[in-house]
């Protein structure tokens, strides 16, 4: 009797084991399956002078930097697009700021616009560590090219460009604020998918009886199903979220986002300090539609959040390219 009972122990271990996969495969198919965003059809500006330059791990990126030939830059801001964008719309966003004074500078992430593209790698809505190293090296651009490094630092993102803005500002000191439209954390979102999916895979009455960390064991498990797969790392937000306590962060969303709801700007307020973070949530707008519903409150909004940068003093307003500091040594 007793080699029955363990027979049937192993028996059914063996079937959750074998029932768990195949509940991580469809939480894997859940993972890949993209949101249909339409960023948009964004051509060349000919304000914009193109740069480019390598990432650590040797991609080639296109950029551009929208810069004033007639007057005191206010400050740099750094633009990271949303998924399936590119730098070109980088002034749909920042229109308001490069007319109040700012300087923009953008970006195409890899696999995007005419960057390099990574073989083998079908860039998704979650943040990797691809799109993480790609901000870190227009950071780096940005610290070795002169007419850039004088300046005061903002970075702003829209969307997935958010999440990465978020990330990379957190381990940079050289960036004094950050602006995100969208943004969301992986792990948050990834909760918010499982229970719509959950009710399409099981009836209603039957979902009710799913544990919560059974959900979570399964997103789990295709999380790591699909790193494997696709051959990257997920960046994970809420790592980062504390190191941002220190420094200004505006959270912008979509009162009628259906892809982030303003719940998940609010987890990412608290995850980083609901005192330290300005939220603001735009009546009407639908997910990175918020200028598009009040572009002047927009453009408000942004103008006097990065209006916190200390704009650079020169010793002749017509002649850009020599700070006070150094034309006085």
């Amino acid at each position: 009797m007793a080699w029955f009972i363990v027979a049937c122990l192993i028996a059914l271990t063996i079937t959750l084991i074998v029932i768990q996969l195949a509940i991580s495969r469809s939480v894997m198919r859940m993972i890949e399956n993209a949101p249909p965003l339409n960023p948009g059809e964004f051509g060349s500006d000919p304000r914009a002078k193109e740069l480019s330059f390598r990432t650590d791990d040797g991609m080639e990126l296109q950029a551009c930097h929208f810069r004033h030939e007639d007057r005191v830059s206010r400050g740099l801001i750094l633009f990271c697009h949303e998924l399936g964008g590119n730098r070109w719309s980088a002034m749909s966003y920042c229109e308001g700021l490069f007319e109040a004074g700012f300087e923009i500078l953008a970006f195409d992430f890899r696999n995007h616009g005419t960057s390099d593209r990574q073989a083998g790698y079908q860039p998704l809505h979650w943040l990797t560590e691809f799109e993480l190293i790609d901000v870190r090296g227009a950071l780096k651009l940005i610290q070795q090219r002169e007419e850039l490094s004088h300046q005061p630092l903002g970075v702003f993102g829209i969307s997935r460009g958010g999440v990465s803005a978020l990330a990379a500002t957190a381990e940079s000191n050289d960036v004094e604020c950050v602006a995100c439209d969208g943004a969301y954390s992986t792990r948050s979102m990834m909760s918010l998918f499982s229970q719509r999916w959950v009710s399409l895979l099981v009836p209603q009455w039957m979902s009710g009886w799913i544990p919560a960390w059974h959900i979570e064991v399964s997103l789990f498990g295709g999380r790591i199903y699909s790193e494997f797969r696709r051959k990257c790392r997920y960046v994970h937000l809420e790592q980062y979220l504390p190191a941002l306590r220190d420094r200004p962060v505006l959270l912008i969303s979509g009162a009628q986002d259906n892809y982030v709801r303003p719940g998940i700007a609010k987890l990412l307020q608290k995850g980083i300090g609901e005192d330290t973070v300005d939220l603001w949530v735009v009546p009407k707008a639908r997910h990175n539609g918020a200028r598009q519903t009040d572009q002047e409150g927009y453009d408000q909004r942004l103008t006097e959040f990065f209006g916190t940068l200390v704009p650079v003093q020169f010793a002749d307003s017509t002649d850009k390219s020599t700070p006070v500091s150094e034309a006085l040594t």
